[in-house]
């Protein structure tokens, strides 16, 4: 039975392969302690389980996000969910945490090909308007992830080991390898029968990163992700360690953000169907999160951080990222149709690399045990960057290609 691109079945099936890297991850943050346990492994070694998999996540998806634009992305969503599930069999039965580690990086390999092939089919099938609708109801679904997968990983530590966790993420996996075979349509109109060849992989790449429009629009969306993955890795650190809440409450405040996400995602879908042009949503989204964030870092220099000040401002942020990431993303594919796949993959990999790997990295450098600073002031570095990208690479590439593109007056 196949699932039309047009349906709520298709963005729901989007929105699980682009919710993979999150619920894989979050699910297992409750069964670390339990796993070093198992082991006789120490923090470090556990904390493996977590970089290892972003790691095979970002790699992944510039190797998969090619090979998509040559044999077609249905046989690569279908072997990466494939390998995705088995990676997590294979945690659920590792003899030792070098085995759950070396596991834990295939699976997040297989998370990176369902990540990049998801913007590559939204590409492929829909445009303009339609395309950004697109994202914004993916991105609603993905957010939904962080909000639950550790509630799920702690309900299933109590019924279970930790081990199940992977068990679940394993069915999910086989969940989507099942729907793909199902439901899923071939989506790419033409194969590329050297795009895997290294002179032709090659100029791909470069086509792309060579393309002032779709680079610049890249580094908006990995700058902006790289604001809000600061708040992920540092909110626990303010909120539980410096403000002394509970557990409990933390949860629910990660809930509010991750609900804001989700609200800014649905207004943009919302407004790009009534034809709001996607560069004043951009604008407004951009704007806002520089205005929030540097508020953030005004709380935290004058020692009013408390949970009644930062999570006004958090809020707020976080929902510039739901209006402010469709938008970049269709506006980074858009220019490079014949090679989305390795646009896709550009964009994934830029996303996680600058916006997770160094985001989370300056504010764990920084981070004086005491403050908010360091978490607020690279949210405002991100956030400031990403404005920057819009109005110096964006905007001059957009307005000198429509002046390429003018017809020039007839003489008289």
């Amino acid at each position: 039975m196949r699932i039309r691109p047009n349906s709520l079945g298709f963005t729901l099936l989007l929105g699980a392969l682009a919710a993979l890297p999150p619920l894989a991850i979050d699910m297992g943050l409750p069964a670390l302690k339990a796993l070093g346990t198992s082991f006789n492994a120490p923090p470090a070694a556990t904390g493996l389980t977590l970089s290892l998999f972003m790691a095979g996540f970002a790699i992944a998806q510039l190797i998969f996000g090619p090979v998509s634009d040559r044999y077609g992305r249905r046989p690569v969503l279908f072997i990466g969910c494939g390998v995705f599930a088995l990676a997590n069999v294979m945690c659920t039965i590792a003899p030792s945490i070098h085995a759950l580690i070396l596991w834990r990086l295939v699976g997040g390999a297989g998370a990176g090909a369902a990540a990049v092939l998801e913007m590559a089919i939204v590409r492929d099938l829909f445009e303009g308007a339609a395309a950004r609708t697109q994202f914004s109801y993916i991105n609603l679904v993905m957010s939904i992830a962080p909000m639950i997968a550790p509630t799920i990983g702690g309900l299933v530590l109590t019924i279970a080991d930790w081990r199940s966790i992977y068990g679940v993420l394993a069915v999910g996996g086989l969940v989507l390898v099942g729907t793909i075979a199902i439901g899923f349509e071939e989506s790419i109109a033409h194969r590329d029968q050297s795009a895997i060849s290294p002179r032709r992989l090659i100029s791909n790449y470069l086509r792309v990163l060579s393309d002032r429009i779709c680079v610049g629009y890249a580094l908006v969306n990995a700058l902006s992700f790289g604001c809000m993955f600061a708040y992920v890795a540092g909110s626990p650190l303010i909120l539980i360690q410096v403000l002394g809440i509970s557990t409990t409450l933390y949860g629910w405040f990660f809930a509010a953000t991750a609900f804001a996400i989700m609200a800014g995602s649905f207004l943009n879908g919302r407004l790009s169907v009534r034809g709001v042009p996607p560069s004043r949503l951009l604008k407004v989204g951009l704007t806002l999160a520089v205005v929030s964030a540097i508020a953030l870092v005004l709380v935290s220099i004058s020692n009013s951080v408390r949970v009644i000040t930062l999570l006004p401002l958090l809020v707020l942020n976080t929902f510039c990222f739901g209006l402010i990431a469709p938008n970049a993303k269709h506006g980074a594919l858009q220019p490079v149709p014949e090679v989305a796949g390795v646009a896709a993959a550009v964009l994934g990999f830029t996303q996680m690399a600058i916006g997770g790997t160094l985001a989370s990295a300056l504010v764990a450098f920084f981070y004086d045990g005491r403050t908010a600073i360091a978490m607020t002031s690279v949210m405002s570095l991100f956030a400031s960057a990403a404005f920057a990208a819009y109005a110096t690479i964006v905007r001059p590439a957009e307005q000198a290609d429509r002046s390429r593109l003018q017809p020039l007056p007839k003489q008289s």
